[in-house]
């Protein structure tokens, strides 16, 4: 149950990047809140729930937004140093915003035993229960600060 509501936040995250930019602020309710790893930096961002969403992730707590044009979203067993599967989404075909500088940053979903992450779904062949298991979600994106 807990990798479905992962892969739906993941799958939420890579379907809502690549449109326009809400207002700058606090995040408003019913937006998804994701803390972003880039390079050193770390910004908190609020974005729109729901497939059917296209805009840009607020920052919180500052002015400015963040445009993500290339995702992916990935599963990897700490314990054996396995990757168990990945997925990958580019805007545009991976052709948008060509011209613009972008910054890779994660996102850590999930991290604790593959029993957790798995629940009731059988575990994919090599991996324990009390296997750690980690789920990130890898993007790059346009910052306008």
């Amino acid at each position: 149950m807990r990798r479905i509501i992962i892969a739906c936040v993941a799958t939420a995250a890579l379907a809502t990047w690549g449109g326009t930019a809400a207002a700058s602020g606090p995040a408003p309710p019913g937006k998804e809140i994701l803390e972003l790893a880039c390079a050193g930096d770390t910004f908190t961002i609020s974005l729109p729930r729901g497939e059917s969403s296209n805009g840009a992730a607020q920052l919180v707590g500052q002015k400015g937004h963040a445009i993500g044009v290339s995702f992916e979203f990935s599963v990897f067993d700490v314990t054996t140093d396995t990757l168990l599967f990945s997925e990958s989404d580019a805007r545009g075909g991976g052709h948008a915003h060509p011209n613009q500088t972008t910054r890779h940053c994660t996102v850590a979903l999930f991290e604790g035993t593959a029993e957790d992450f798995f629940g009731l779904d059988p575990l994919p062949p090599g991996v324990a229960p009390t296997d750690i298991v980690r789920a990130d979600l890898g993007v790059d994106a346009i910052f306008k600060l």
